[in-house]
């Protein structure tokens, strides 16, 4: 006798299969497409905030330096010295005044007559700091005395350069030296680390330091009560207040950026995908201009 099969118990017919393998994966695609777009939201967020995190680090770095500047125009020593060098890339600007500087250790406490031992040399928190960008170096090329050299492209506005394709850096160089010509010099012109002064006294102290990676951009502009100039070239007064703007970049995308000499504006700000640009402001402490006033 012939039996004859229920349909219910014959299973998935072909159709049914490739449907549920189908709709398997169309979500696996929508899942992954999903996850996918958010690990780059993190990214990009995570991005953001370590370009945040090294502006306000630079920026309170500057703050507190100009906020303890000594400046004095009948006295050379206590010049402020500055230079601005527009390029193709971006502003690479150099700044350099004396201000107060924490030492270690702190120079009244070493020099009681309590510790005669520790009174080998005159001490003093009185410093020349200089800001300005230049080339990432290993810290093995600074300890041997080599002072990485500063970004300087003028005259060469109309062609667009390479610094975007190597990493930049923020450099904050402190010298025991106040005196404007040696500091600068050294920075600019011999790229070695002094030893002694114009006078042949041993410099104690000339550190160089990275303050932050990934730099594109440092403009500083300098105020006063009828404008605002990209130097400050006046002998008989100081500013009164000093902006300040950075741009920084993550490295991966600065050492693949090199951008056509359309991307910057006229007023040479960096426009890249993924960077960063802030600003702040300094006001110059009241008796620096009180000094600058009594000339």
């Amino acid at each position: 006798m012939r039996k004859n099969k229920n349909r219910s118990e014959s299973g998935l017919t072909l159709v049914e299969m490739l449907t549920a393998v189908s709709v398997i994966v169309i979500m696996s695609g929508s899942s992954y497409a999903v996850f996918s777009t958010a690990i780059k939201v993190y990214h990009r967020t995570q991005s953001k905030i370590i370009q945040a995190q090294r502006s306000r680090y630079a920026f309170d770095q500057l703050f507190t330096d100009l906020n303890q500047m000594q400046a004095d125009p009948s006295d050379e020593m206590l010049t402020l010295f500055s230079e601005d060098i527009p390029t193709v890339d971006g502003e690479r600007d150099i700044i350099s005044f004396v201000t107060f500087v924490k030492s270690d250790p702190d120079p009244f406490t070493i020099q009681i007559p309590t510790n005669p031992d520790n009174i080998s040399i005159p001490l003093s928190d009185v410093r020349r700091v200089t800001y300005y960008v230049g080339p990432k170096v290993p810290s093995q090329d600074i300890q041997n005395g080599n002072i990485p050299p500063p970004i300087s492209n003028i005259g060469q506005m109309t062609e667009p350069s390479t610094p975007m394709a190597e990493e930049l850096v923020l450099y904050r160089v402190v010298s025991t030296s106040i005196n404007p010509e040696l500091v600068v010099s050294s920075i600019m012109d011999t790229g070695v680390i002094p030893t002694v002064d114009e006078s042949g006294l041993p410099v104690f102290g000339f550190d160089v330091t990275p303050v932050i990676d990934g730099i594109i951009n440092f403009d500083i502009k300098y105020i006063d009560e009828e404008s605002m100039y990209e130097s400050w070239d006046q002998t008989d007064a100081t500013p009164l207040a000093i902006q300040i703007l950075i741009t920084v970049i993550d490295e991966d995308r600065q050492q693949n950026a090199l951008p056509p000499s359309d991307t910057f504006s006229d007023s040479q700000i960096p426009t890249l995908p993924g960077a960063l640009t802030q600003s702040t402001m300094v006001y110059i402490p009241a008796s620096v201009n009180a000094n600058s006033g009594s000339q």
